[in-house]
């Protein structure tokens, strides 16, 4: 679409990206001049299509958190296509092209922005169900930006998929996700976990090629997250979220979100037991390396007292 054309009253500037359901457009609101960005369904407009796509401008419309990106307007345009038209954030990039430039603590602290935002969504009853780098968006300010809630699921909404049908991306989907059960926050928790095993191990913890050989990959479990400049304690939150049962992972992303912050702010402590342990493990082998060089200096004295109690012995007519 080119330059100048209006959609809903607003002047589209240009094309920012296209996904699955539509076409995102940077474009202008020309009676207070305030950007957006337009969100216009593409393709076929069957029903089903154009009722997920507004439920996408409801769910998100009544968010109203600094770390989801916020919903202004919506509307169809004269070809009966509908339109969201949404906050523009400047500057904006993909928390895998910001990963590059952190640090591995770094990386965890903007986790734990979007678990923030994500308890946010599922205190509202709103489970995002396609939580993925590619829509944990991050502004120019560095704070992390959750973005399209066009899969999501309202607890009060009817289902828009058939029963047993699965949307989101797989790698990055909950195990009850691929086999078509029951999804609630803890299934957005598995999700901010991949992201975040990713971010530290540099791979994704469960691959295949295939649904069923992602699946076989999640029921072996992820590989244990080790890293020598981490807190230790990051490795158990992390394994959490990836529990296969979802009752055993953290209930919803606030509670994630201050598991994380907790495993941030004891590295000091977890340093701290390790020394103690090592300090204890010296001590342990000094004291045994004291006793078993008094039990020879004794043993040598008792052998000298018996040589001399022998030699006397002998001498005696």
């Amino acid at each position: 679409m080119s330059a100048g054309v209006r959609i809903g009253g607003y002047e589209v500037r240009g094309e920012l990206g296209r996904g699955s359901m539509g076409v995102v457009f940077a474009a202008r609101d020309p009676a207070t001049g305030r950007p957006v960005a337009l969100k216009l369904l593409a393709g076929a407009l069957d029903p089903a299509r154009v009722a997920r796509f507004r439920r996408e401008g409801e769910l998100t419309a009544r968010l109203a958190h600094p770390g989801i990106v916020r919903v202004h307007d919506a509307g169809t345009d004269a070809q009966g296509r509908p339109w969201i038209a949404f906050e523009y954030v400047p500057g904006a990039r993909t928390l895998a092209d910001a990963f590059a430039e952190l640090g591995p603590l770094e990386r965890v602290r903007r986790v734990a922005e979007a678990a923030d935002a994500l308890g946010h969504a599922h205190a509202q009853g709103v489970v995002h169900r396609d939580v993925k780098p590619a829509n944990l968006l991050v502004d120019a300010a560095g704070r992390v930006r959750v973005a399209d809630f066009g899969v999501a699921l309202a607890s009060d909404q009817e289902r828009l998929t058939r029963t047993g049908a699965w949307v989101g991306t797989p790698s990055y989907m909950a195990p009850e996700q691929l086999t078509g059960g029951p999804v609630g926050p803890p299934a957005d928790v598995w999700s901010l976990g991949v992201v975040l095993y990713e971010a530290l191990a540099g791979e994704l913890p469960f691959a295949g090629d295939s649904l069923v050989s992602l699946a076989a990959s999640m029921e072996r479990g992820a590989p244990p997250l080790r890293a020598a400049d981490l807190p230790p304690a990051l490795g158990s939150v992390c394994a959490r979220a990836l529990a296969k049962d979802p009752a055993r992972r953290y209930p919803d992303g606030t509670a994630f979100a201050a598991a994380l912050r907790e495993a941030l702010a004891h590295p000091q402590a977890a340093r701290s037991r390790r020394r103690g342990l090592l300090a204890a493990g010296l001590l342990a082998a000094g004291l045994l390396a004291a006793g078993l060089l008094a039990a020879g200096l004794l043993a040598a004295g008792l052998l000298a007292a018996r040589s001399g109690d022998t030699s006397e012995a002998r001498s005696d007519p």
